[in-house]
Parts: structure tokens; C-alpha cells; sequence
């Protein structure tokens, strides 16, 4: 299926490529529909592929396989991390250039005890963002990204399953094998509340947790780096802390600890179990970027919350 057509409102184009959609803005030249028309099958010839260089990025179920057979921590780079790669502000985080270059850095870890995650937007993009993100970032990270190397999927922790509970259910029950019995450091940014409210946690043999700053996090980082080495070695730290917790996943693994940068795996744990198709707003928990100001903060109704909090660094 085919079909270009002009929006009389914006002036914008829309392209249909075989379900592909585009927008897009054109000044006084002229389109020739022939173009559109055999894009798809020059694209498809390798003669033009044949200098195209895309990395290596496991699907969602193979990630989370290379996550629970293995005994390797995770730092995952996302679109907020590949723009303050580029020095640009993200909404909970301030540009950094010690932040972005270590962002860079991780980018071509070659430690074999890191599975380094990337979303996966260098070919397919499923959105005009992901699209505009790539425009803009794309020349930068291929300085940095190994295309030697097999990387995992940032959105591993980021699976919507409200079409297919079963595979959800599944899904869930072996990302959950990762803390059997493990003792169990939580770093999160004040408001996420992981595992509170729902059984994500309950087969852990024990919970603490390091509060973070809800915003920029970190500049508090020296703070939050020592306070999880002073942990015993057997520790699984869960860190849900955007950028800083890819930096954090890194040094812990140098340090000899196994560190998981899990993101949103409880908001998308949360939204599994409402059977909702979108994230949607959490009682109790911050969840989106407009509600990361600490007057939404409620305090937390599960005592334990409380008790399971060794430090508190906001």
C-alpha cells in the first residue's frame, strides 16, 4: 500500500510506504511519486545496503535470556542517554559532560561481565521521535558503538504484554528468576517505590533500598557509589535511576558486584498487571516525567518502605 497526500491544516506531507507512515515538510521542489514508489525495493537491493552499518541488537525475549543465564550486570542506553551523549538537558536530568562522556564509554565497554543495552531505532523506527532522535544522534554514537559486538535491548525491562497475559505472565516469571533468593539493594530515584504493591519482589531473601534524588541524580553520584560499596559482595543491586544508573551499573562491576539497570521494570510490571496497552498513572509512585517534583510525592503507606531504607541521599 501506497499513498502521499498534503494536510491543508499543517502543510505537512504523509507518506504510507507499505505501513510505513512519514511526515514530513517540503519547500517549492517538486515530489515525484515514482520515487516513493520504488523506494521500498532500492532500499531492499544490496548494492545500496552495502555501506549501511547497523549494530547487533538481541530481540526483547533473547535479552532477557542473556540477562538470566548468565551472571552479568546490565547498563542500558536509551534515547535519554543518547541525548546527553549529544550535551543536551533530558527532562530528569541535567547535561553532565563527565555523565555523557561516560555514557559514551559504555557504549564500547568491552568488559564481558556488562551486557550493554541499546534500543533498537538504527534501522526500523516505529515513531517520527525515534526517527528524529536517530537524525539527530546517529553520526555521534557510531563513533562510540562496536559493531563487533551483540548488544542487548534497552526495552528488555520496557515489555507491554496487555494483548497476550500468558506471554506477559510468563515474560515476568523469568525476569523475576534474576533476585531468586538474592539480598537484594534497590537504588532508585525517590517516588519509584519498586516493588512496592505488587509480588515483583516477594521471592527475594531481602530488601534494601538506597532513595535517590527524583531529578538529577546524578550529582549526587560520589554519595550514591560509596554508600553501595559498603554492601557485602553478595548483593544484586536493582537500580532504577535513569542515566546515573548506567554509570553505577559499570563501577559496581568493576567493583565485583553484579548491578542491574532495570529502568521502569515495575511501572511496566505495574501496567502488565491492569492489562492496560500504555503506562498509566501509579497511586503512590512516580511514573511520569511530569509528576517528578517532590510535592506529588505522597508518603508511602507500606511500613516496610520505610524500614527497608538504608540511606537517603535526595
Amino acid at each position: 500500500m501506497f499513498y502521499i497526500k498534503k494536510t491543508k491544516s499543517t502543510g505537512r506531507y504523509e507518506v504510507n510506504l507499505f505501513g510505513l507512515k512519514m511526515k514530513f515538510r517540503i519547500g517549492n521542489g517538486h515530489i515525484d511519486p515514482c520515487k516513493f514508489e520504488n523506494l521500498l525495493y532500492e532500499l531492499a537491493d544490496p548494492r545500496t545496503l552495502a555501506n549501511i552499518k547497523l549494530p547487533k541488537v538481541l530481540n526483547a525475549w533473547d535479552s532477557l535470556y542473556a540477562i538470566t543465564s548468565s551472571n552479568k550486570s546490565v547498563a542500558r542506553c536509551g534515547d535519554g542517554e543518547f541525548k546527553l551523549i549529544m550535551g543536551e538537558n533530558i527532562s530528569f536530568q541535567k547535561y553532565d559532560p563527565i555523565l555523557a562522556q561516560r555514557l559514551a564509554n559504555i557504549l564500547k565497554n568491552q568488559n564481558d561481565n556488562i551486557l550493554v543495552g541499546i534500543t533498537d531505532i538504527f534501522g526500523f523506527c516505529p515513531t517520527d521521535y525515534f526517527r528524529r532522535v536517530m537524525v539527530q544522534c546517529r553520526d555521534t554514537l557510531y563513533k562510540y558503538l562496536d559493531f563487533s559486538k551483540t548488544y542487548i535491548d534497552t526495552n528488555v525491562t520496557r515489555q507491554l504484554w496487555s494483548n497476550n497475559y500468558e506471554q506477559g505472565l510468563d515474560y515476568f516469571k523469568k525476569m523475576k528468576t534474576i533476585w531468586d533468593n538474592k539480598n537484594v539493594v534497590l537504588v532508585e530515584g525517590a517516588g519509584s517505590r519498586v516493588g512496592i504493591g505488587n509480588d515483583l519482589l516477594d521471592n527475594v531473601s531481602s530488601v534494601k533500598r538506597i532513595v535517590c534524588p527524583i531529578k538529577d541524580a546524578f550529582s549526587k553520584y560520589d554519595e550514591i557509589l560509596q554508600v553501595c560499596l559498603k554492601q557485602p559482595k553478595d548483593t544484586l543491586f536493582l537500580m532504577a535511576l535513569g542515566p546515573t544508573a548506567t554509570v553505577l551499573a559499570e563501577d559496581l562491576t568493576n567493583a565485583g558486584y553484579r548491578a542491574l539497570d532495570m529502568g521502569h521494570f515495575d511501572t511496566i510490571y505495574e501496567t502488565f498487571l491492569r492489562k492496560s496497552d500504555k503506562i498509566v498513572h501509579i497511586e503512590g509512585k512516580i511514573v511520569f516525567n511530569k509528576e517528578r517534583n517532590k510535592n506529588y510525592l505522597t508518603p508511602c503507606k507500606d511500613p516496610n518502605y520505610y524500614e527497608q531504607i538504608i540511606a537517603d541521599l535526595q
